[in-house]
């Protein structure tokens, strides 16, 4: 691939958050503009969150055709927007926006990567009627707000029930998706895996939405029972540091269709790219793009 040159009429595009060193947004961006030869540049910009009001208003009027948050961001940015997509708005986070001269759009990306992920791995398109959540913070909203958006009838998401501010927050959002929804029940449940054979069992999805397996850190596949899952329930997790957690391990081991991480950023990132250019690109291109720079940057 030819080298890039950066010149004054060059599209801006960027990645927001702290800590932000870790993204691999840049890396499968910038090999799409590439491919379809855009004079387009996807960079990564760290942002205190103490200034996140400031940013907003700077990026505003400094002509950033497109960009997209990490966390805290994503729900601290809500309020600056100018318009707001379904997703976006049932579940109050933004990822992904849209700058029309000045006027920003605001998207919720994870929601649908999510779930056109978790369809890439269903070989047996088999129907998704409950998807089973394990955690209720900003991913969990964006996954059970795409399946309920999408058909599935019933979402259970699990926590400890003591974390209150994550229960409350997660308990308001399922009252605005009910509405938006009617047809998808919302269950809330303790994390007490001893209690969970009857959900499992007739769950389609089983989805981790916590940090826990981040950086191999955590006991979550030790936890997890397992034996209560239905034997073809496809098996998810948002982390992708690393490819495949202990969670997924285990879960490949005894048969289960896995979706990791990595899965979700292509899948993601094909929505925002699709958003800004237009354009399609395929998953499994960026994510052989992610793949590769995985792999240079463990030598």
């Amino acid at each position: 691939m030819e080298p890039f040159i950066v010149n004054a009429k060059t599209d801006l595009y960027a990645i927001l958050g702290d800590p932000i060193s870790h993204s691999m947004s840049p890396v499968i961006h910038n090999n799409a503009f590439r491919r379809f030869g855009m004079d387009k540049v996807f960079l990564a910009v760290r942002c205190d969150p103490e200034h996140v009001d400031e940013m907003m208003r700077s990026l505003r009027f400094m002509d950033l055709k497109g960009y997209v948050f990490t966390m805290p961001l994503k729900e601290m940015v809500f309020s600056h927007m100018d318009e707001v997509k379904d997703e976006a708005e049932i579940t109050g986070a933004i990822n992904c926006v849209q700058n029309e001269n000045g006027r920003l759009i605001g998207y919720n990306t994870d929601s649908r990567g999510f779930w056109t992920a978790v369809a890439s791995r269903n070989v047996k398109n088999r129907p998704i009627n409950r998807v089973f959540i394990l955690g209720m913070g900003g991913f969990a909203k964006a996954a059970a707000a795409q399946a309920a958006l999408q058909g599935v009838k019933e979402i259970i998401a699990v926590n400890r029930m003591e974390e209150t501010a994550y229960v409350d927050s997660f308990r308001a959002f399922a009252g605005r998706l009910q509405k938006k929804a009617p047809h998808s029940t919302v269950r809330l449940m303790d994390w007490d895996p001893a209690g969970w054979k009857e959900a499992l069992a007739g769950a389609d999805v089983v989805a981790n939405a916590t940090p826990n397996g981040l950086n191999c850190d955590g006991d979550l596949y030790l936890q997890f029972p397992y034996e209560y899952a239905d034997p073809d329930a496809i098996f998810f997790d948002a982390i992708y540091t690393p490819l495949k957690t202990k969670f997924l391990e285990k879960a490949e081991q005894l048969g289960h269709p896995i979706v990791d991480g990595l899965d979700l950023l292509s899948h993601q990132g094909v929505c925002s790219f699709k958003i800004w250019t237009g354009m399609d690109v395929e998953p499994e291109q960026m994510r052989q793009d992610g793949l590769r720079f995985i792999q240079e940057s463990a030598h």
